[in-house]
């Protein structure tokens, strides 16, 4: 396998496009019910480990970019082969396309719950995931380029969404806040622990690199899409705290939905009859995202052809949705990938950069003798 991939000159975007793309790519199913878990250890200073763990995001994403710096237009299947091998690098490569194959099920799974809580009660799930799989399969057919632009309508939808929060807002009460920094720094640590799920996404970067036309800038433009997605957590976790009381966070599981509760209009009783299909379009461009790096590290890393890898991904994705049905599972589902994505957007690319620092280190001092 080629260590650099060199994109033909018509798939290239410009880093600006990172700004929607970045920011797009962490705006996922997280954000329905994250601030329960956070409120459960942080309590009422769960903005604060929202900040402390946004924080963290940034300097994750800073070191992505360094170690991409490092080589000339690779992703992270070629910079694997150069560091560890045919063999060992092709092990690490797989595991990241599993993580984002479950990613996409959980994101999938999981949205599909949310409108049979909210919405449609006997929906079948077979036929809302066959939806979004041939939703996910059209939009592959048109490559990164019309992804993008997918990303960046996502965008524009997720900033309307925002206006939701007006009525939350209105009825709020600010002295929730109070007092601040009652948490100890462990409470504070324990609740940004949990906010991994929310913040992943931005580990795309990896794989989008080598299609940006000036790379140059792309660590400015990533870090403004992380900065947006951050200030959009915190106003959400802010808003949630000083809406609900101690004793109704802890119990409310769709936290982000049941603001949707108090809006009316007297031609539209039920808001989330128009909410919820609206996050579809939000959250089918993160399917779609993934989907796409799984299906360039197979051509990548094992010469796969990707139409029938998007065949098969879609036959598995499809199968593995009857798995899921509970509740539970799928709260453990959710869990799983909370953990693990702590490991991957956080553990890993600090651990790879200073692997990468250290073999150029010792490149440049073998040269040098």
């Amino acid at each position: 396998m080629k260590i650099s991939d060199k994109p033909r000159q018509g798939l290239l975007f410009q880093a600006f496009l990172l700004v929607f793309v970045i920011s797009k790519a962490q705006l996922s199913v997280g954000v329905l019910g994250f601030q329960r878990v956070i409120f459960k250890s942080a309590g009422h200073d769960a903005w604060i480990s929202v900040i402390i763990a946004g924080l963290a995001a940034h300097l994750s994403i800073w070191l992505m970019i360094r170690i991409l710096a490092h080589y000339d237009s690779a992703d992270l299947f070629g910079i694997h082969h150069a560091l560890f091998g045919k063999w060992v690098g092709r092990l690490f490569s797989l595991l990241f396309m599993m993580y984002f194959a479950f990613y996409v099920l959980t994101i999938s799974r999981t949205y599909i719950e949310t409108v049979q809580s909210w919405i449609f009660p006997d929906f079948p799930t077979w036929l809302l995931m066959l939806l979004l799989i041939a939703l996910i399969a059209y939009g592959l057919t048109g490559g990164i380029r019309v992804i993008i632009g997918l990303c960046l309508f996502g965008f524009g939808c997720w900033i309307l969404t925002t206006l939701f929060y007006y009525a939350a807002v209105r009825h709020a009460q600010w002295s929730f806040l109070l007092p601040i920094m009652e948490g100890t720094p462990s409470q504070l640590l324990e609740g940004a622990s949990k906010m991994p799920l929310t913040l992943a996404g931005f580990e795309v970067i990896f794989f989008l690199y080598p299609f940006i036309r000036d790379p140059q800038n792309a660590n400015r433009y990533a870090q403004i899409g992380v900065l947006i997605s951050n200030l959009f957590y915190l106003f959400v976790m802010v808003v949630s705290i000083v809406y609900y009381s101690q004793n109704q966070m802890p119990k409310t599981i769709w936290a982000t939905f049941s603001f949707l509760k108090i809006i009316r209009f007297p031609f539209l009783e039920r808001f989330e009859f128009i909410a919820i299909p609206l996050w579809m379009l939000i959250l089918v461009c993160n399917l779609m995202l993934f989907t796409w790096v799984i299906l360039r590290g197979m051509k990548r890393v094992f010469q796969q052809n990707q139409k029938r890898s998007l065949a098969v991904f879609c036959a598995l994705l499809f199968a593995c949705s009857f798995l899921f049905q509970e509740h539970g599972q799928i709260y453990k589902m959710n869990s799983i990938l909370n953990s693990v994505s702590t490991y991957v957007i956080f553990l890993y690319p600090s651990l790879l950069y200073l692997f990468v620092k250290t073999v150029h280190a010792l490149k440049k001092r073998t040269v040098h003798r």
